[in-house]
């Protein structure tokens, strides 16, 4: 079930529920964030909705829209349009969808093509992605705003009307950064200084990370994470650890490429815990709609969150097994998530402009 098919539903039975047509229905991407305990995805429709119903009166509130919306989702299934575990409004107005294990699963298969499954279709068209020489600019700042000014035409791209040139397939990525590597460029400007101090990667992460367009020479967005890091003082974002937003992306990336791998050869792994599953798998779901935000808006921060939710969730993930009450070590385990994982994060990392690494 990808984001794509559940607000095409969801459309569907707002139509037929109230006599509209289709394209008179607001779109509105369904969130697994949204979604009550026990849900996998729930929808804001109906309180969309409101206004469009009883010819405008309003004399409807969203509970009671849910409540239809719910009941036209209801008689799709028995009409085998749809098949969804459980469906149920609540006291806010939303939509809230369970889904089968199998509906579960495709989501997981589907996100492995992170592409299609972001962007709802392959990218196969003509041209070049846009990748400016961030040592060209001088000052830091000119730096900053190429990789914003090259992560948002990605970004548009990759939503926009005509299909996007193809994007990352999936190769075999190392870790080494031509700025960092011996051969560099030459390092003149305050902007190539720092990029030999922190690589491109660091560089375009923190670039677009932070939402101002004139930020202070002093501000942060988190500890020790400066807009505007300089090759004298670049903060953690020349480190290679967690506290790097970057290196942990790229790492986290790395590491779900390296599990599934390990899965499909058959190694035995610690059994995660389903709660864990249900929010990596909840944050999948959204990644859809963090791309579509963040190209509409022209905000690639936007982005950036997402994919440090979701590199935590899978950080979750992969750490806390759940309790095994026979006392075994270990047990074959799906390559399905972290493929899934992999997927997702490394689209997001390449509209940023960002390569991910394949290998720990």
């Amino acid at each position: 079930m990808t984001p794509q098919a559940l607000e095409a539903a969801l459309r569907l039975a707002a139509a037929r529920a109230f006599d509209l047509a289709p394209d008179d229905v607001p779109f509105v991407w369904p969130r697994g964030d949204h979604a009550e305990e026990g849900a996998d995805a729930a929808s804001a429709l109906p309180p969309r909705l409101v206004s469009l119903v009883d010819g405008g009166a309003r004399r409807s509130r969203p509970p009671a829209v849910a409540g239809r919306v719910t009941a036209e989702l209801s008689l799709m299934r028995d009409e085998g349009l749809v098949d969804f575990a459980r469906l149920a409004g609540d006291g806010r107005g939303f939509v809230n969808l369970t889904f089968t294990d199998a509906q579960r699963q495709d989501l997981l298969t589907a996100a492995a093509d992170g592409p299609r499954f972001l962007t709802g279709r392959a990218w196969d068209g003509a041209g070049r992605w846009p990748s400016t020489p961030l040592h060209e600019a001088g000052p830091v700042a000119q730096a900053r705003r190429l990789a914003r000014a090259d992560a948002r035409k990605r970004l548009a791209l990759a939503v926009g009307e005509a299909s996007p040139p193809p994007g990352p397939d999936g190769t075999e990525v190392s870790w080494r950064d031509p700025y960092l590597d011996e051969d560099r460029v030459e390092l003149i400007t305050p902007a190539a200084r720092l990029l030999g101090a922190i690589g491109e990667a660091s560089a375009r992460v923190a670039f677009c990370r932070s939402i101002p367009e004139r930020p202070r020479e002093a501000e942060t967005t988190g500890r020790d994470l400066p807009v505007l890091p300089s090759a004298d003082r670049p903060g953690a974002w020349a480190r290679l650890t967690d506290a790097n937003p970057a290196f942990r992306l790229r790492y986290a990336h790395a590491h779900a490429v390296s599990r599934a791998r390990w899965a499909r050869e058959g190694a035995t792994q610690p059994t995660p815990c389903p709660r864990h599953t249900a929010g990596v798998r909840r944050l999948l779901f959204d990644g859809a709609s963090a791309v579509d935000t963040a190209a509409r808006r022209e905000e690639p921060h936007i982005l950036v969150r997402y994919l440090e939710a979701l590199a935590s969730a899978y950080d979750e993930w992969r750490t806390c097994p759940a309790a095994d009450p026979e006392g075994a070590e270990g047990a074959a385990v799906d390559p399905a998530l972290p493929a899934a994982v992999a997927g997702v994060l490394r689209t997001g990392l390449f509209l940023l402009g960002v390569s991910a690494p394949t290998r720990l």
